[in-house]
């Protein structure tokens, strides 16, 4: 569960489930903070679920005798190991707060100062790992602390970041406001609005396409979510908006098929993702060999980017801090190794150099 808490309370934000038992179709999709994540729409549960993560507005107590505001907290993944090097972004409301950006240390944690008061969106991502994105409000003399969770496959549209003037982004969120409400037409007027902004802008066309099968005009749904595949041919989740229209309007068939190439894309994407990691755990290797250790340092990190469960990878990064003289380091990640492998050649390894640096 994601928490986020203020220095005077604490609120657990997580999912709640809307069962559609009208629905006959068996996909799920995640409403985020921007709006329905299509890299969280996916099908083979029983019954349609309907998940709509909750990021309720957060406030804070604020100290009065000071004027400026902190936000802190931590990054891990889905397994609750912590994750550095991620980017924490803040983005102020108000041009008054402006845009501050900090990394997550050894241990996942961050902490950023000096905020102006007011409303701030706060994203955390790391490459392949995905991003969440939370909204906050800081009071003078207050601090927010947040735990993100960041989970392969669920990544906040990056371009809400990027458009100058945020004219794409406002629109976006009105169209996530629409939906939430129910009002699906105006979350239309509102997606479409953005896509006018940002023409390949497949987040865009999906959302769209989610509205029209709220509204059962399935024809027109269809056409946007083939529309996102011409835009992009391996978007997996245009291929499950399209297997639960199939489903809804029992066309079986074709929801087998859609919902088969769905599958084939997201287990192709996988695949390719851990092969990604076990190649650049080899050539960290292969630099650790020459005694080339910053780059294969450098290396195992990305090797934990593309594949978290890539156990093999602590131990040799747990290694490379040993010799970089980072002892700290070193002892978390042969601590997360041992984690996650109970026996094989490298565990009596490592459980030497671990008894060799804690004391």
């Amino acid at each position: 569960m994601t928490e986020v808490r203020s220095t005077f309370s604490k609120a657990s934000v997580g999912p709640r489930q809307l069962r559609d038992r009208s629905d006959p179709g068996d996909c799920e999709c995640r409403q985020t903070e921007y709006g329905l994540d299509p890299r969280g729409f996916r099908c083979g549960l029983p019954g349609r679920l309907l998940l709509l993560a909750v990021f309720p507005l957060l406030t804070v107590a604020g100290v009065h005798t000071q004027t400026t505001g902190a936000v802190a907290g931590m990054v891990a993944n889905r397994t609750g190991q912590p994750v550095p090097g991620a980017t924490v972004a803040l983005v102020a409301r108000s041009t008054a707060g402006g845009r501050h950006e900090t990394s997550t240390d050894e241990s996942g944690h961050f902490q950023q100062l000096g905020l102006t008061p007011g409303q701030y969106t706060v994203t955390a991502d790391k490459n392949e790992l995905g991003g969440q994105v939370f909204r906050i409000l800081v009071h003078p003399g207050g601090s927010v602390t947040i735990r993100f969770v960041l989970e392969a496959g669920r990544v906040p549209s990056a371009w809400l970041r990027d458009v100058p003037g945020n004219e794409a982004a406002a629109a976006f969120e009105a169209g996530v406001l629409a939906n939430r409400t129910g009002d699906f037409e105006e979350a239309i007027v509102q997606f479409e609005a953005a896509l006018k902004i940002l023409p390949a802008c497949v987040d865009c066309r999906f959302n769209i396409g989610v509205a029209y099968s709220r509204l059962d005009r399935f024809a027109e749904a269809e056409t946007v979510f083939r529309d996102a595949l011409r835009v992009r041919s391996d978007y997996a989740a245009a291929y499950y908006g399209l297997a639960n229209i199939y489903n809804r309007q029992n066309r079986t068939e074709e929801a087998a098929a859609a919902r088969g190439e769905a599958n084939r894309i997201a287990i192709n994407a996988l695949a390719a993702g851990r092969a990604r990691a076990q190649d650049t755990l080899n050539r960290g290797i292969v630099f650790w060999n020459s005694d080339n250790v910053e780059d294969a340092v450098r290396q195992f990190r990305e090797a934990l980017e593309a594949d978290s469960s890539l156990a093999e990878a602590h131990y040799w990064l747990g290694l490379a801090h040993e010799r970089m003289g980072d002892q700290e380091a070193a002892v978390v990640a042969l601590s997360r190794y041992l984690r996650m492998v109970s026996d094989g050649e490298l565990v009596d390894a490592a459980r030497r150099r671990l008894a060799t640096l804690e004391p």
